[in-house]
């Protein structure tokens, strides 16, 4: 068979010019795709060009409306809808912002969010919540892959989507860069860096940015608290986000001095395998690709029970998915944790071993019979 001769798919997202979580799960959309048999187009205002060339997609640009707002992805859409119109695709991915007969992956639950950080809704043409009530509620997808069951049980609650066209689908990650030997091999220069000794523990949040959304606030709070019972510890914040307020809390905490604030860098594993504990308290967070990473590098985890990822591990280990709020039980399994180290390395081993289900190989695998079954649909119904 020629590539002219191959079924067309077409990934729609509005840009892939950064390595984000979403640019990722497209790449790793395509290379399922290709492995399937179809040629495969990438549709998206924006993308790197080195990120597409390793790819091996072909890229559409799409116009970008020059105003910001909700009529800026509601544009989007119409481009998408042009394009598919004249090149009749067999396969249309859609990212959230794109209607589609065929799969939506959607990574973000905007509204829910919302209601977690800040205890309200958001406005009807809020720029992100107008596009994704559009495609959510004329439900003209034969599925909606989403990151975990928190979003799931939001999408049906909110939208009245039933769960036969609800699709849970867990990010995964690398599973030669994230484990404990590689995540290890600076882990003494990382813990010098952020002025951690030998003797003390080190605890950590990891994350891409937006503090508010990733409660910092909380984390803060907490590591003061342990600060008054423990005379060993550092604490470390990771982030792309204003620290400024979050400094001020600390300094006025009288901790000042034992957090250590660091922006994103590329050798993540390195932070991972630095820490004895990672916590994510997060008000709320989708999925977090951070805590899986976290776990493979032998990294123990407790987590927010509003945490995608803390689906993995809350049937084996209960007590580590908290209430963000609860910082009475926080406090609680941190002291059990630094009271116990052998504990601690045990149940970062098993941890690890837990998350090697969840490697790349694994879910492109999964990817690849979801993509399946989604053609075997269609060629069933057009017949």
């Amino acid at each position: 068979m020629t590539v002219s001769q191959k079924p067309l798919a077409a990934i729609a997202i509005r840009q892939v010019e950064k390595n984000t979580g979403a640019s990722r799960n497209a790449f790793e959309q395509a290379h399922a795709l290709h492995e399937l048999g179809y040629r495969v187009v990438i549709l998206a205002e924006r993308a790197r060009p080195e990120l597409i060339n390793a790819s091996g997609v072909q890229w559409v640009r799409c116009w970008r409306f020059p105003f910001k707002g909700a009529i800026r992805r509601f544009w989007f859409n119409r481009c998408v809808q042009r394009w598919v119109k004249k090149h009749s695709p067999a396969l249309l991915v859609s990212h959230g912002d794109v209607e589609t007969p065929d799969i939506v992956y959607l990574h973000n639950c905007v509204h829910l969010a919302s209601e977690r950080i800040y205890g309200t809704s958001l406005p009807a043409r809020h720029e992100v919540a107008a596009i994704h009530d559009h495609v959510l509620s004329r439900q003209r997808f034969k599925k909606v892959a989403v990151n975990s069951h928190l979003m799931g049980e939001d999408l049906k609650a909110r939208y009245g989507i039933s769960d036969e066209r609800i699709e849970i689908s867990y990010p995964g990650y690398d599973a030669a860069r994230f484990n404990p030997q590689n995540a290890r091999l600076r882990r003494d220069e990382m813990r010098a860096r952020f002025g951690c000794d030998h003797d003390e523990c080190l605890i950590g949040l990891v994350t891409s940015g937006n503090f508010a959304k990733r409660n910092v606030k909380g984390f803060i709070e907490l590591a003061a608290a342990l600060d008054k019972r423990h005379d060993n510890l550092r604490f470390l914040v990771v982030g792309k986000d204003d620290a400024t307020p979050f400094k001020e809390q600390a300094s006025a905490l009288g901790i000042g001095d034992r957090v250590y604030w660091q922006t994103t860098i590329d050798d993540v594993q390195a932070l991972y395998g630095a820490l004895d504990v990672f916590v994510l308290p997060a008000h709320i967070e989708e999925f977090g690709r951070v805590a899986l990473e976290a776990m493979a590098c032998g990294t123990p985890v407790i987590l927010s029970k509003y945490v995608g990822s803390a689906e993995l591990i809350a049937s084996r280990w209960p007590q580590l998915v908290i209430d963000p709020d609860d910082q009475t039980s926080w406090s609680d399994q941190l002291d059990g944790f630094l009271q116990s180290p052998v504990q601690r390395q045990q149940i970062g081993s098993d941890m690890a071993k837990l998350a090697t289900g969840f490697a790349h190989e694994k879910q492109s695998r999964k990817l690849m019979a979801s993509f399946q079954a989604l053609s075997s649909t269609q060629e069933a119904r057009s017949k």
